[in-house]
């Protein structure tokens, strides 16, 4: 059957002869044709390369995925599986026969690892590339390496309707861009404020029930959009929102509005096939339909007879959060590029109307593109397949490479699983998870679940089909506990209560899920199905989970393996608290909350096990540590040390130690000086000063002093740096050796700090500075007098005045360049008299003191010359020495 006649076929010739030669990049608008007409062009090629092997077709979803093989399928009058298959997680439909396969997520991924070569591929598509999914970006990358190292003749064709071509082309230089300027049909814009739109504040608050109230005051304003505009429209609507909440609430208040002669389709991710099917095709009995859909109905997907397209602007996308390990789904405003492929979805098959549900004005301030997917996603997946790969992730060729941040929290995430060594190379373990193809926890709780029993793994089975899915429990009103036959909330986070509701639901459509696990892990479901241990749940998800094993911190809250914490509903914590012993909890799924409280107290726990602590003993016993913590304790001023068993980063136990360890001793001594006299600067005006006896401090100031005058008078000399803060940055030389056993402040108080810091200083170093700034002043009387160094610079010399007659040379230091203030006291030590030329003093104002002190003094020797006079520092009446 020949393809329809679509505006892409306008390239058909161009492509075909450049696809010849090597590989393509297509951009083309929505409804040229591009995910239908070509591919079935080149499988008509008879003298191709095409008619000989398949062509691999990646989608980015999978609704699209398998909307579009049946697409296909009915346009060459077959059914799927055919010449046109499909494979999705899960899902697939093809056969021997089967030459265009459509796939999905890592699907692609998992065919170039297992059989890099691909032989019987001779081209694979890379179709809405736009949209920068994960996968296909390194999928990409995988391709390119092969064709380069491996298949020269397999080629590449990347198509997408908003791309920026030219960054593309640095991955792929020779490829021909080939534009298509599509068929679409004229599409009204018109933007809706006649009510206050959403405000930016509204859309990235933190507070949960601002969110919530936000969604809530946009599902009222598209719903009376509708209501007011659905008669002045002949044909269909699809109304753009931001998830199912949304979507469910608008569902909601349109039908009950409408009558049965409308019918309201939702289209998410979560609905069943069937579901999603009656959302895309025409209604069966000819109603008008208002599709209410996220963000996967804008591209791919063709839904016949839309005519009006409604955008709320708005879209929930999955951040990842790098230190808590998990996903925040977080409302914000589309892109420049999103909002025009949906406008583009009203005039795919006829001229139509999109309204926009913000003002004109802000259509200019939206991001041009979305953020690629790989730097805000967990990349542990990528990062396994790069490593398996055998290369770093950030040496592939990739459009944007995830931050430096991103590779370590993936890789260690990995370690904490034993799927990376610590050198980071695969184990045989990661090589087992690899080839699961799954989530590695998941793939992790599968496969250490075997080693308790084949029925713990059938029950890991369920397990994982449990969370890999929508919750079987969501809808429920109540649900019996089959053990205690007690009622329980459909809000309870128990995985074993819905592994009960399984079994007592046997027709549910989990099951379907379950079975593909037993299959692919080569189980028999009907036999292990009787015998799960249900009571060994926590156990089996902890192999998967190991880093959100918690332990009960009181109030609702958690204390995670990994160190963050998570709380429990209310509805949940009540049953915790009811229970005297402590409670071990392995969470295996979570949800940040929107609020303005603290990290550890935004992370609610939606699934989880009680596990015991005997369990975690006996199954990861490795994760527990015993090691010595040294505190100080402020109000006894010392330094104790208690023995702490930990697991991972969850305390267990503590019991005094009579006295900590000499290394723990050293490094806390560290803390508490750096804490306590970190505001060292480079003067000696600190804390540190405080603690030095008198001695210390002048050995301080006088060597500062000494190095300002090297540094201006003598360069070629070298004095250490001893301000505060050199001396703190030294303590490994000077101080903390000495405090080896010693752990209270009075003991540090009575180091003999003199000694301690003059270490610091060679021979030789100390012999400048005591003949530069000596300790003390040979004086006439033959004694040695103290100096006094001062932070100002200044040098003083007290003593009685007796003591210095017959010197006429006033002393100085530093080489003559520093005179000493000489402080003359009275024979009772109290200052008479400061000054820095003695000789001018002897023949001035001593004469006036003199006249005063030999009238108060008159046993002492006030001379009329003191110049040439005899020091004493006696009296007349003693007899000098």
């Amino acid at each position: 059957m020949s393809p329809p006649k679509l505006p892409v076929s306008d390239l058909f010739s161009e492509l075909s002869n450049a696809l010849e030669v090597g590989n393509a990049i297509v951009v083309a608008p929505p409804g040229a044709g591009k995910s239908t007409a070509l591919p079935l062009h080149l499988l008509s090629l008879p003298s191709s390369s095409f008619a000989q092997k398949k062509i691999i077709m990646l989608q980015p979803r999978r609704i699209a995925a398998r909307s579009v093989a049946q697409y296909l399928s009915k346009k060459l009058g077959e059914e799927v599986g055919n010449t046109v298959g499909y494979r999705i997680r899960g899902e697939q439909k093809v056969s021997l026969n089967t030459r265009l396969e459509i796939v999905t997520e890592g699907i692609l991924t998992r065919m170039l690892q297992s059989s890099p070569e691909l032989p019987d591929v001779s081209l694979i598509i890379f179709d809405e590339f736009h949209e920068r999914s994960i996968h296909a970006d390194f999928s990409l990358a995988l391709s390119l390496e092969v064709q380069q190292a491996l298949r020269e003749d397999l080629r590449l064709l990347v198509m997408s309707a908003t791309l920026d071509a030219q960054a593309l082309k640095s991955l792929m230089p020779e490829a021909p861009v080939l534009c298509s300027q599509g068929r679409s049909y004229p599409v009204d814009i018109e933007y809706v404020t006649e009510q206050a739109s959403l405000s930016t504040l509204q859309i990235k608050a933190d507070a949960k029930k601002r969110n919530r109230s936000a969604s809530i005051t946009m599902v009222a304003r598209v719903s009376q959009l509708i209501k007011n505009i659905f008669n002045k429209h002949q044909y269909d609507f699809l109304v753009f929102l931001p998830g199912a909440f949304e979507i469910n609430k608008t569902a909601l208040q349109l039908s009950q509005h409408f009558d049965s002669s409308v019918s309201i389709c939702p289209l998410y991710s979560d609905l069943n096939k069937a579901q999603q099917q009656f959302a895309l095709s025409p209604d069966p009995q000819g109603k008008r339909k208002i599709v209410l859909a996220t963000n996967i109905a804008e591209t791919s997907l063709t839904i016949d007879g839309i005519e009006v397209v409604i955008d709320s602007g708005l879209e929930k996308r999955a951040v990842f959060d790098l230190k808590r390990g998990i996903s925040e789904l977080k409302l914000q405003r589309i892109s420049q590029a999103s909002s025009t492929q949906r406008a583009g979805r009203a005039g795919r098959l006829m001229a139509g109307h999109c309204y926009r549900m913000w003002p004109k004005e802000q259509q200019s301030r939206m991001a041009q593109q979305s953020l690629p997917e790989i730097l805000c996603s967990d990349i542990s997946s990528i990062t396994l397949e790069s490593i398996v790969w055998g290369t770093e992730i950030n040496e592939l060729a990739l459009l944007d490479y995830p931050t430096q941040a991103q590779i370590s929290q993936a890789k260690q995430s990995m370690r904490d699983l034993g799927i990376l060594n610590q050198g980071s190379k695969i184990t045989p373990l990661g090589s087992q998870i690899h080839r699961f193809g799954s989530d590695i926890a998941i793939a992790s709780m599968l496969l250490h679940s075997a080693s308790l029993s084949q029925a713990h793994q059938s029950m890991a089975c369920a397990m994982a089909a449990i969370l890999e899915n929508k919750d079987p429990l969501s809808g429920e009103k109540r649900l019996t506990n089959s053990k205690s036959d007690i009622s329980i909330a459909p809000s309870t986070i128990s995985i074993t209560e819905r592994l009960r509701f399984l079994m007592a639901n046997k027709k549910h459509a989990l099951w379907q899920y379950v079975r593909q696990w037993h299959h692919k892990l080569g189980l028999t479901l009907e036999h292990c199905e009787q015998s799960w241990p249900i009571e060994d749940g926590g156990l089996v998800l902890a192999f998967g989970f190991t880093q959100w094993i918690a332990k009960y911190q009181g109030k609702g809250r958690f204390l995670l393996a990994n160190g963050n914490g998570a709380i429990m509903a209310n509805s949940d914590s009540e049953v915790i608290e009811a229970k005297s012993e402590q409670v071990w909890l392995v969470v295996c799924r979570m949800q940040i909350l929107q609020s303005n409280q603290s990290s550890q107290d935004n992370t609610l726990i939606r699934y989880g096990q009680e596990l015991s602590f005997e369990q975690l003993k006996t199954h990861f016993a490795s994760l527990f540590i015993e090691r010595e913590e040294v505190e100080w304790d402020e109000q006894r001023q010392k330094i104790t040390a208690r023995e702490v068993v930990y697991f991972s980063q969850i305390k267990v136990s503590s019991s005094p130690l009579a006295k900590p360890a000499d290394v723990n001793l050293t490094e806390r001594w560290r803390e508490v000086l750096e804490q306590k006299l970190g505001e060292s600067s480079a003067s000696n005006s600190s804390p540190l000063i405080t603690l030095f006896d008198k001695r210390t401090q002048q050995l301080l100031i006088r060597n500062q002093l000494a190095r300002d005058f090297c540094q201006k008078i003598k360069p070629e000399t070298d004095l250490p740096d001893l301000c505060s803060a050199a001396l703190i940055a030294r303590m490994d030389e000077w101080l903390l050796p000495y405090l080896e056993g010693k752990t209270s402040w009075q003991a540090l108080t009575q180091l003999p700090f003199f000694k301690l810091i003059s270490q610091l200083l060679n021979y030789q170093q100390s012999k400048l500075l005591d003949e530069l700034l000596p300790e003390t002043l040979l004086i006439p009387t033959g004694r040695k007098a103290n100096l006094r160094y001062q932070d100002n610079g200044q040098v003083m010399l007290s003593v009685r005045m007796q003591e210095l007659y017959g010197l006429q040379e006033h002393p100085s230091v530093l080489e003559g360049n520093l005179a000493i203030s000489c402080e003359l006291l009275s024979p009772a030590q109290r200052p008479l008299q400061t000054t820095q030329d003695l000789g001018r003093f002897w023949s001035g104002s001593y004469q006036a003191i003199k006249k005063e002190m030999k009238g108060r003094y008159p046993k002492h020797f006030w001379p009329d010359d003191p110049a040439n006079a005899i020091a004493t520092a006696f009296t007349k009446n003693k007899t000098r020495p």
